[in-house]
């Protein structure tokens, strides 16, 4: 991790010299704690929190200048009581971070707030060595527990001035969606626009940054076991006027709201109630502080792993949708065999899926396709591998009556839907019924259909719509209280009935808990169209313009099917636009799904034999690295131009997102990187051609056809 700002003189020296007379100061190795009466102080080299015991209010000091000021931790309790520690009198240290220090270098620290008549609250605070970070999660004590909340606020700031990043800077607050679901952008949004009244409002991560500096703080949940947490944002007079970070939602508006909940969030209580644990992070460059975020995420909850890395192959869907048969199932596996491979296309094991409406091939076909499939070779031991496709927690039929698979007719579906407080059905969110998770006949469907799919031989499964095991409303087990932990309890036992068998991709599924799937997708369903809002190159890019720390943290990023030929749902008219389409899937870490017609459109077969035959681009997709932007100004539009290292010096990606006009794109080359800003000379080479282009200096200048786009090494030369 980047360590940001510049050096002041020695912690320890610095911690004398501050501490007042008769206060009490521990400094061991790399943490400090000074007590006084007036306030609590404790720091790392990076970061400083000082904690006022008058006010109940904390400031997060970092030593690059940026503040968080006046930062408080609340509750609204279920008896329409409200906690809040700014209304306590007394702040006390309970636990000293250096006793409760962690192999890691992670210090934990306790604040109680405390006064009489009124439940305490406590505020969990974590440092790191020789990182920017503090983390926060506040408690409440056992008699509200008992009472419980719909709404905790982990970090509350409610005053002007409080967000200070960097000198004379722009902000911006980006956007996280909760899930992928209905074409939802990520949007970064100037904080100079914002409407003073309107509420701008995320889930579980933000950024605030100004685009210039890079400069920013990075703001999100690093716990996912209870809580959905959202991030409200207001501002007035071109400035954050507050901001809150907490679990809940707190007026759900049905389901095209972000969550798609109609219900209030789930009431937690119990012995122990916590708010989510916020990180918070200073960094000189706001991608350095979402990749480090990512990065946090999976120390908590790890990540699964895949050993063969991003898988490539072809999926029906975009292709053939409802109309898929055996026929063009294995007529698409041929064509992927007998003349994509030979040009280039595949990995040690290419995967032919079976999207939805696979039930339309009958027991024996779907038997003997499984049976074709593994029974095809490719070169230098390639290997055939068939997938399948399931929605373990939506039901698509209105006939509540039906039994429910694998229960032998214990229950009907009417018994494992999920319901609202009122006893009724929740809505239908995409067409689609929620299961469930927690209830037994929703446990035994899952168990027999995992255990279907590994007899019949399959080894990769999509997982699809899985944000409807994610909302809220009654759940059969009296143990679980909120959508997030239903989510939690189904998805792992879906990885445990899996045992590692197949590959787990996560199609429409929330952006958080995470580590349940070895893929999932950046955004919602992705064609072959260069521009559009929805389904396009442009639009899936967005995604990876601001959620690319997703990839290889939490998940293989799956930029959904590349799709060739107007035949197909939305496939790419040309072949320039093929070729646009399949490095946006290149730029997000090399998971490669065609879903052209190759059993019966030539034109499809023909583009697809054209954009595939790029063995360069391919082997770049091989490498199985993500891209980042080289911008981070675009609103809810994709950034044109991304970027990574090379062991020479840099991949450029640049496009032109125009499928009528061609453009010239120039980019400050210090914007790429720095050592190419300063280079003498930057010698530019383009990457499907292998062509050698005029050196560049300073800045970079790129002439693209309407829906084209280039992938360039830049090497600096001295």
């Amino acid at each position: 991790m980047r360590r940001v700002g510049f050096l002041l003189p020695s912690i320890a020296l610095l911690s004398l010299l501050l501490i007042p007379a008769g206060a009490r100061a521990t400094d061991k190795k790399q943490s400090a704690i000074v007590e006084s009466g007036k306030e609590i102080v404790l720091r790392n080299e990076l970061v400083t929190v000082r904690y006022d015991r008058h006010t109940g209010k904390m400031n997060l000091l970092w030593q690059d200048g940026h503040k968080l000021l006046g930062i408080r931790s609340g509750a609204q309790l279920a008896d329409s009581s409200t906690l809040v520690t700014t209304a306590y009198l007394e702040h006390e240290l309970l636990q000293d971070g250096d006793t409760a220090r962690s192999a890691t270098g992670e210090h934990e620290y306790t604040i109680r707030s405390s006064k009489p008549g009124a439940p305490s609250l406590l505020q969990h605070i974590w440092l790191y060595d020789g990182k920017p970070l503090v983390s926060i999660e506040a408690e409440l004590d056992a008699e509200a527990s008992k009472t419980g909340t719909r709404h905790f606020d982990a970090v509350l700031i409610q005053e002007p001035g409080a967000v200070q990043v960097g000198p004379q800077t722009s902000l911006r607050v980006l956007h996280v969606p909760f899930d992928n679901d209905m074409w939802f952008r990520y949007d970064s949004v100037p904080v100079a626009d914002m409407k003073a009244g309107q509420a701008y409002s995320g889930e579980e991560v933000t950024a605030i940054y100004d685009n210039t500096s890079r400069q920013g703080l990075v703001l999100g949940s690093i716990t996912h076991d209870v809580w959905k947490t959202a991030i409200d944002v207001h501002a007035a007079n071109h400035e954050i006027a507050d901001l809150d970070i907490y679990g809940g939602i707190s007026s759900p508006s049905g389901v095209k709201s972000d969550t798609h909940d109609s219900v209030p969030h789930g009431l937690v209580r119990g012995q122990s109630v916590r708010s989510p644990r916020i990180l918070i992070g200073s960094f000189a460059d706001w991608r350095d502080g979402l990749e480090a975020y990512g990065k946090a995420n999976a120390a908590i909850h790890p990540p699964l792993i895949w050993p063969a890395g991003a898988p490539m192959g072809w999926n029906s869907w975009a292709a053939y949708a409802d109309k898929v048969d055996y026929q063009r199932y294995l007529g698409a596996a041929a064509y992927v065999h007998d003349t994509l491979v030979p040009e280039g296309f595949g990995r040690k094991v290419v995967y032919f899926n079976l999207d939805a409406f696979w039930s339309r091939l009958d027991a024996v076909q779907l038997a003997d396709a499984v049976t074709e499939i593994k029974a095809m070779q490719g070169p230098n031991g390639m290997r055939f591998e068939p997938g399948i496709y399931w929605t373990p927690f939506a039901y698509w039929s209105d006939d509540l009556d039906v039994y429910v698979e694998g229960t032998n007719r214990k229950y009907r579906y009417r018994d494992i839907l999920l319901k609202a407080p009122d006893g009724s059905f929740l809505p239908k969110v995409d067409g689609g019924r929620p299961i469930d998770p927690s209830s037994a006949g929703a446990k035994e469907r899952t168990t027999f259909y995992i255990n279907e799919f590994k007899k019949l031989g399959f080894t990769y499964l999509k997982l699809d719509f899985l944000s409807h095991g994610s909302l809220e409303g009654v759940h059969a087990d009296p143990a679980i209280q909120t959508g997030t932990e239903a989510y939690n309890e189904g998805m792992r036992q879906i990885v445990e009935e899996n045992a590692g068998r197949m590959f787990l991709s996560l199609s429409i599924a929330p952006l958080f808990p995470s580590g349940y799937g070895h893929a999932r997708r950046l955004s919602c369903d992705t064609k072959g169209h260069i521009s559009g809002e929805y389904q396009s190159t442009e639009y899936m890019l967005n995604s990876l313009t601001y959620g690319w720390w997703t990839a290889g943290n939490l998940y293989i990023a799956d930029p959904d099917h590349v799709v060739f030929g107007t035949k197909a749902d939305d496939g790419a008219r040309s072949i320039t636009e093929g070729r646009s389409r399949l490095l946006s899937a290149v730029l997000s870490g090399g998971m490669i799904l065609d879903s052209s017609r190759l059993a019966d459109d030539p034109q499809g077969r023909e583009f697809a034999k054209a954009v595939y035959g790029d063995r360069n681009l391919l082997a770049v997709a091989s490498e199985g690295k993500v891209f980042r932007p080289v911008e981070g100004d675009t609103g809810n539009r994709a950034a044109a131009a991304f970027v990574r290292s090379t062991e020479k010096g840099f991949y450029l990606a640049i496009f032109n997102y125009s499928d009528k006009q061609s453009n010239t794109i120039t980019i400050s080359l210090e914007r790429v990187a720095a050592v190419l800003g300063s280079a003498s000379s930057v010698a530019v080479k383009d990457i499907s051609t292998g062509e050698q282009l005029a050196p560049a200096h300073g800045s970079l200048s790129v002439n693209l056809n309407a829906a084209e786009s280039k992938l360039l090494e830049l090497v600096p030369t001295r």
